[in-house]
């Protein structure tokens, strides 16, 4: 599997190689042109120029030109830039896949660097590092060599420099998700692209910039970067890059829903790609095209384009293949052709598995790389180690032969050398000796402390205790006394003869002790089902447990003109019935609570087999992305309020969670902003 993937990456260079060659050839055959009639020290930057143009195509031509660069250079004895054509070969090692080369190569590089003060090459030495080990993902080696590039461009003034600095790190931040620093990073880029005012640096940093807002979900930000990007490559005709764009752009509209625009563009790139005969570009077009038909529910349209991303023949763009598998299954299960739906949603799966596998071999490869790079530093470690021995030895036995000529005059200054090694070795015995004396002490002050930590674990355990017992006798405490104050303002308002503002405030009284012993009651049941309480499995109706909480709830509803539904039918469970209930009152209670008056909440019932199915679905305001990351923790209140004035502790969906859990089941989210919400529980009919 490793070798098929190495095979595929490689096919993937060699086509990019092809594109992007044609617009380099020119330029290539312009500088080798001018090498006959050039002196040593031109011919030194026109080979390195030669060599940099080749690194993508053929990253063998970038070592040959880059050798002779550096020969040229040691012939001339140049004081600066002779680490520059060392770098290009540590680039086209790494183009090559043979990353331990491309180590060696960018250190000699910044040994010849710092050799010559040359702090220009010494920079770009320590970002070609960093992008090295961020390809590997080593990211911390990444962001410790590109803030050392960063450092020294920021020193020297270097705008170029600064840019690939910040663009590296950009993509270090967007690979940790960090997108908000990820952004400043692009920005800033940006900017010193557009200070310098080179089209296609520029063009890059708008697209690198458009990316990072699309991350971002700012849709304007990002649609403006892919407008600018476009109109720059239409104004140097670079169709390759103008293509590239499109796609990307296009992309982002399908994934931020703007499926007609998504749809111009997508065939304008389409048609460029075609025109142009771009391989690497093809199957990546189709892909979009069929997408784009696909969200259109165009599906005649959409299904030539897939088939072709499916029919590619080698094993580069497994991830389209998987992506066209997909929506080809999705097609045909909506027009329902079962079997040939069923045919590629299995190709999909196995396609899905073996990018999984891919993935871990890259991995694995990374590993492996990291490990070679720690070997090679202990490596170098130990001959700069064995270097210093090897010099104090020679040292030393240049002393000793001098010492034997001059003792056959100076018997006396003999016995003076013997006292003075004498006295050496034994300085470095009590040394050696003090250093034991630290080390064991060193030792039993670890001792020390892991015994007090044991003892701090202890007590945050015995503390963690009180808490959860203050916690119950506090809301007991609370609880009582809210009963009192509930009953009696009940009284009260039996009582009668009340004007309308008493009325008004015994019904806020009433609901803020109805919210305080809800609250008392949630925090109860969270701390006790905290002690994992085993269920009690026991038969019961479940149609009736509903019709009953129903008949609980309709009196609250009636007060927001709300009218419960009760459908379908799952007869006789075995579960825990106190479990069931408030799972089933949570649901009813939130939908209630946040639904609009003159609405309905409907309650379905299902059997599946072994597995009942309860959903409560509501007319509300529906769940943003942003609460579905929160719905089920504790304390946690979400954008939307209730519609009556009703408080809401955050508690609800957190107990529903943690008991379905407990039952081995599982609870879904059906909801959109604005289109109400549906909560489906499954649960086993019987204990396993």
């Amino acid at each position: 599997m490793l070798f098929r993937f190495f095979i595929a990456v490689l096919a993937g260079l060699l086509i990019l190689a092809e594109a992007s060659f044609g617009q380099q050839f020119s330029r290539i055959d312009s500088l080798r042109s001018l090498l006959p009639r050039s002196d040593k020290r031109k011919q030194f930057d026109l080979l390195n120029d030669i060599g940099f143009a080749y690194r993508l195509s053929y990253p063998d031509s970038t070592i040959w030109y880059c050798t002779r660069a550096y020969e040229v250079g040691q012939e001339l004895n140049l004081p600066k830039e002779l680490s520059k054509p060392l770098s290009f070969i540590g680039l086209a090692k790494a183009y090559k896949g043979d990353y331990k080369s491309s180590f060696d190569f960018h250190t000699r590089a910044i040994e010849v660097a710092q050799q010559q003060n040359d702090s220009v090459q010494l920079a770009y030495g320590y970002n070609n590092f960093g992008r090295l080990f961020f390809d590997q993902g080593d990211y911390t080696r990444a962001y410790e060599n590109l803030i050392q590039a960063l450092q020294i461009f920021e020193v020297i003034q270097e705008p170029a420099g600064l840019a690939y600095v910040y663009r590296s790190l950009s993509n270090i931040y967007k690979s940790q998700n960090d997108f908000e620093k990820a952004l400043d990073m692009s920005v800033k880029a940006y900017n010193l692209r557009k200070r310098v005012g080179e089209p296609r640096t520029l063009l890059s940093a708008l697209s690198e910039l458009g990316l990072v807002y699309s991350e971002l979900k700012r849709v304007n930000e990002a649609n403006r970067c892919f407008e600018q990007a476009d109109s720059i490559a239409q104004r140097i005709d670079d169709k390759i890059s103008l293509a590239e764009i499109r796609l990307g752009w296009s992309e982002f509209l399908v994934k931020s829903g703007n499926y007609k625009k998504a749809d111009s563009l997508a065939h304008l790139a389409y048609t460029m790609v075609v025109k142009n005969k771009n391989l690497r570009l093809m199957p990546r077009a189709n892909l979009l095209m069929g997408n784009v038909h696909y969200q259109l529910k165009e599906f005649s349209d959409a299904v030539p384009y897939l088939k072709q991303v499916v029919e590619l023949k080698s094993d580069v763009h497994l991830d389209l293949k998987r992506d066209a598998n997909f929506y080809l299954g999705k097609i045909y299960e909506q027009t329902g052709k079962k079997e040939e739906a069923t045919r590629y949603i299995n190709q999909y799966l196995i396609l899905k598995e073996s990018l999984v596998s891919v993935d871990l071999a890259r991995e694995i490869e990374k590993l492996q790389f990291q490990l070679e790079i720690e070997k090679k530093e202990r490596e170098n470690e130990q001959l700069k180690a064995m270097a210093a021995q090897n010099e104090s030895v020679i040292r030393q036995q240049r002393l000793q032969n001098i010492i034997l000529y001059v003792v056959i005059f100076f018997v006396s200054l003999v016995v003076f050398m013997q006292w003075r090694n004498t006295k050496k070795r034994k300085e470095s015995a009590e040394r050696l000796m003090l250093q034991n004396a630290e080390i064991e002490a060193q030792r039993r002050e670890i001792i020390r402390q892991n015994e007090q930590l044991a003892k701090h674990n202890r007590e945050l355990s015995d503390l963690n205790h009180e808490k959860d017992t203050l916690m119950n006798i506090v809301a007991h405490d609370l609880k009582s006394p809210l009963n009192r104050i509930r009953g009696l303002a009940s009284l009260i308002e039996m009582e009668g003869s009340l004007n309308s503002e008493q009325k008004k405030y015994l019904s806020l009284m009433l609901d803020s002790t109805r919210a305080g012993l809800d609250l008392i009651t949630d925090l109860l049941d969270v701390n006790s089902l905290d002690v994992n309480r085993e269920p009690g499995f026991a038969p019961f109706n479940l149609d009736q447990l509903i019709a009953d909480r129903i008949g609980a709830f309709s009196h609250t509803a009636n007060g927001k003109s709300i009218q419960i539904q009760q459908a379908g039918s799952a007869g006789e469970i075995i579960c825990d019935f106190d479990y069931v209930t408030r799972i089933t009152d949570n649901l009813l209670s939130n939908a209630i609570k946040f639904s609009p008056a003159q609405s309905v909440v409907t309650i379905s019932l299902a059997d599946e087999g072994g597995m009942v199915l309860l959903s409560v679905k509501d007319q509300g305001p529906g769940f943003s992305e942003e609460d579905k990351k929160f719905l089920y923790q504790k304390f946690k209140k979400l954008s939307a309020r209730p519609t009556g004035g009703e408080s809401s502790n955050g508690l609800g969906l957190a107990i529903v969670k943690i008991l379905v859990d407990r039952l081995n089941g599982s609870i879904e989210l059906n909801s959109q902003p604005g289109k109400g919400s549906e909560f489906t529980v499954r649960l086993p009919k019987e204990p396993a």
